[in-house]
């Protein structure tokens, strides 16, 4: 092995953290140094990107409150005339920060902007966890935290004085030190509790110094208990592991799976969509959310569980039905009830009739987690599941039920999966048309709808996904013998090099 020398400079470690606060204009913080930035769109290639441009804490919590006072703002920086203040440069070589923290896509419709967000997503997070350093990165230290049984239970920011916040008027935009305008942002405060307001059903608590707001405390209150029924199971499927029983029960209730997507190749989020309309997002092996939808069939899985999910309830169920069902809700916005349950969030998004609203779907969220209904759904089959399985340990329930599949080979280090491989020399396992649905029963290199392959070679194609590789080998260079979907690319493949896509 060769000297390592000593003259060649180290890669100088990279300590800023961009925490995105709004997302229309990209807004936010960089915690290292404090300083407020805007994203301003770039061209890079073929597609574009946001570089980072510093603003004044004065911009930022005017932007906050109203985008259009950093407007012009935005237009000189996009024509390079303060390239002086540009904070991080998409063309560099990565489309976003090494330490980036995007806004959360909330369930229910965010009232006002401001920091107070990421701090109201640390609540009930472990000490330890990513979204309590995102909160402490924001505070700069001068947070007061409370810990509880099941994590942080409470944050408290002074506006003025000694530890004051570090951007008090951005916490809560529109709400500055010493402001009188409390109701006009948070709406009215708690029932019985003078200056408290409720975010999302987590209680703000004001703090004010002769008249003048001084003090925000966000404090979280006891849990509603879980509503008995199908609902509880929906609810407690959360964070669990994908094809463990608690998975397996919402399957068996949802009637089976019909199709497993990927968003795309650079994505490691799934739709599952079971043929009785219930939709389940995956991603690292555990349920992120459901969905049920109530859509007008009269067959699907809402309509034929309708009397277990709301017993007694009249027929077209109304909100207010629900609302005796699950309890009143901690959250409303338009047509759309939130309702929380501890570390699980229940919306539900009503349809207007002639003389009612009534349940449209319900979708049950893992606190924290954002999700979106309009996921794009590129290509579904069995390759997700490999992709999937990869870095599992073997007695994740996923990887047992993949080990379960008939022509399916599984292949472990450390207790870790590394590979999965379909197919062998002159025999087609009935796994290879399942690979991607709609492939059919004996592919070709050609039937694959993944587009030109990373590399190639005259017998094998080569591609990169977000979670591994796909190695597909045709022994007579046409069809299909073999797919290996592995964490790191083959080293030898019997060809006489790897070729680039275009090289050839």
């Amino acid at each position: 092995m060769a000297k390592r020398d000593k003259k060649v400079p180290r890669r100088k470690l990279d300590v800023t953290c961009f925490v995105q606060v709004a997302s229309k204009p990209s807004i936010g913080v960089e915690v290292s140094t404090g300083r407020a930035w805007i994203g301003v769109d770039q061209q890079v290639g073929h597609g574009s990107a946001d570089a980072l441009f510093a603003l004044t804490d004065e911009q930022y919590a005017a932007a906050l409150v109203d985008v259009s006072a950093v407007g012009s703002f935005e237009m000189e920086c996009w024509r390079g005339e303060h390239d002086d203040l540009r904070l991080f440069d998409p063309r560099g070589g990565a489309w976003s920060p090494e330490r980036w923290f995007r806004s959360r896509q909330r369930v229910i419709p965010r009232r006002f902007a401001g920091e107070i967000w990421h701090h109201v997503d640390a609540l009930g997070d472990v000490p330890d966890g990513e979204r309590v350093g995102v909160s402490r990165g924001l505070a700069a230290g001068t947070a007061r935290v409370s810990d509880g049984p099941d994590g942080v239970s409470g944050l408290v920011f002074a506006l003025v004085g000694d530890g004051a916040y570090p951007r008090p008027a951005a916490l809560i935009a529109g709400l500055a030190a010493g402001s009188e305008r409390a109701r006009a942002v948070l709406g009215d405060p708690v029932e019985g509790a003078a200056d408290t307001y409720a975010i999302e059903g987590e209680r703000v608590r004001l703090g004010y110094v002769d008249d003048g707001l001084a003090e925000i405390a966000l404090e979280r209150p006891a849990p509603a208990p879980l509503p008995d029924g199908p609902m509880r199971t929906f609810l407690t499927l959360l964070g669990e592991p994908e094809a463990g029983a608690d998975f397996r029960e919402v399957a068996r209730l949802a009637g089976g799976t019909g199709r497993r997507w990927a968003v795309s190749s650079g994505f490691t989020r799934r739709l599952i969509v079971f043929d009785g309309g219930v939709e389940v997002q995956v991603q690292d092996g555990r349920v992120l959310s459901t969905r049920i939808r109530f859509d007008g069939s009269g067959t699907g899985f809402a309509h034929r569980h309708v009397d277990t999910l709301f017993p007694g309830a009249s027929r077209p169920l109304s909100r207010a039905d629900v609302h005796q069902e699950l309890g009143l809700p901690v959250a409303t916005a338009g047509r759309a009830d939130l309702h929380r349950y501890g570390a699980y969030d229940l919306v539900v998004e009503y349809a207007r009739t002639a003389d009612r609203e009534t349940p449209g779907e319900i979708t049950t969220v893992l606190r924290g987690t954002s999700v979106s209904h309009g996921i794009h759904r590129w290509r579904s089959g069995e390759f997700t599941l490999f992709l999937d399985v990869l870095g599992l340990e073997g007695a994740h329930p996923l990887v047992q039920y993949v080990r379960e599949l008939a022509g399916v080979r599984v292949q472990t280090r450390g207790g870790a999966v590394t590979e999965v491989t379909i197919g062998r020399h002159g025999h087609r396992a009935e796994r290879l048309a399942a690979f991607v649905d709609g492939m059919p029963a004996e592919p070709t290199r050609k039937d694959l709808p993944f587009g030109v392959p990373t590399y190639t070679g005259e017998r094998d194609d080569l591609r990169d996904f977000a979670q591994g590789w796909i190695h597909v080998h045709a022994s007579d260079g046409e069809a299909i013998t073999t797919i290996t979907v592995s964490q790191e690319p083959p080293r030898d493949v019997g060809v006489r090099r790897w070729q680039a896509r275009g090289e050839r």
